[in-house]
């Protein structure tokens, strides 16, 4: 089916009210919630690649900004944990999943068959993409309050080592692919009887392996080996 306009007014005054923003020009609203792919399957002649190149900028400008402003006493390195942290794309995709951009991004039938990890890609691009509109449309004053309105719940000075605690995989991601770098993990061993395995499993940033740990489960010896990999970036 051929789109001449991937969204209805219906559509863009509910992504208005979920933004808390009113847009002068629409337009910047539709293209910020318009996938690729749909500029490739329609007459669409627009997406949100480049407004999500502008909000990237945007986004790390305020972020560390308000960081700054707001805990005088971090250190440049904790300040740096803080923000990546922050613009992860697990922190963009929650603050967009809280927004209900799902149901008002467009999709075209290449991208709607990609599931779970192809929609959370799109709603952390979405993300940035909404972003650049609103400073395209409103300047620096409207974005900044939607920033700290939609990430402000994950901005504290311990955010860095809760994460570490209760999520150490996604922690210990966050940080490696900020240098273009993936944790892998394997498991290593399986020891004892079937009714009570005890499991071994190391991270592997690149080909260096960054922790090892044991666990009852796959998953709890991988989150094991996380703690010990995040220690050592940590003390690195």
């Amino acid at each position: 089916m051929v789109l001449e306009q991937p969204h209805d007014d219906a559509t863009l005054a509910r992504a208005e009210d979920a933004t808390r923003y009113r847009f002068q020009d629409r337009s910047l609203l539709s293209r910020a919630l318009t996938h690729p792919s749909v500029s490739s399957e329609s007459t669409v002649a627009f997406d949100y690649e480049r407004l999500e190149f502008l909000g990237d900028a945007i986004l790390g400008m305020v972020v560390v900004e308000e960081i700054y402003r707001r805990f005088p006493e971090l250190s440049e390195g904790d300040m740096t944990k803080l923000k990546i942290h922050l613009v992860s794309g697990g922190s963009l995709v929650e603050a967009a999943e809280r927004l209900g951009l799902a149901e008002l991004i467009a999709l075209g039938e290449s991208e709607r068959g990609t599931g779970t990890r192809g929609l959370r890609s799109a709603l952390e691009n979405a993300y940035e993409a909404i972003v650049g509109a609103i400073y395209l449309d409103g300047g620096l004053d409207p974005v900044r309050a939607f920033i700290i309105e939609t990430l402000g719940p994950r901005m504290s000075p311990d955010a860095n080592e809760q994460l570490e605690l209760e999520h150490p995989k996604s922690r210990l991601q966050e940080i490696v692919q900020a240098d273009g770098r993936f944790a892998e993990y394997r498991i290593v061993s399986e020891e004892g009887p079937p009714h009570a395995r005890t499991f071994t499993a190391e991270v592997l940033v690149g080909d260096r392996v960054m922790g090892s740990g044991t666990g009852a489960t796959k998953k709890e010896a991988e989150m094991c080996a996380a703690r010990e990999a995040l220690s050592r970036v940590s003390a690195g």
